[in-house]
């Protein structure tokens, strides 16, 4: 039998598992940073908010209210 053939049958093997696997990685990577996009698509909204409330003409009349 020839063993460069043998040889490059184990390569080829190899190279196909590590493809497999970078996939995989690539994957679940981009799975992650989705759900990371959207916790961050969360929190951003609720800044919106909470600038609109601070900025709000009836938060300060309110303060001014709790002070008294």
């Amino acid at each position: 039998m020839n063993y460069a053939f043998v040889f490059s049958v184990i390569v080829v093997i190899v190279l196909a598992r590590l493809y497999r696997e970078h996939l995989r990685l690539k994957a679940s990577q981009s799975e992650g940073s989705s759900a990371a996009q959207s916790r961050i698509d969360a929190l951003e909204e609720r800044v919106r908010v909470l600038e609109k409330i601070v900025t709000d003409d009836g938060f300060d009349l309110k303060r001014e209210f709790d002070k008294l």
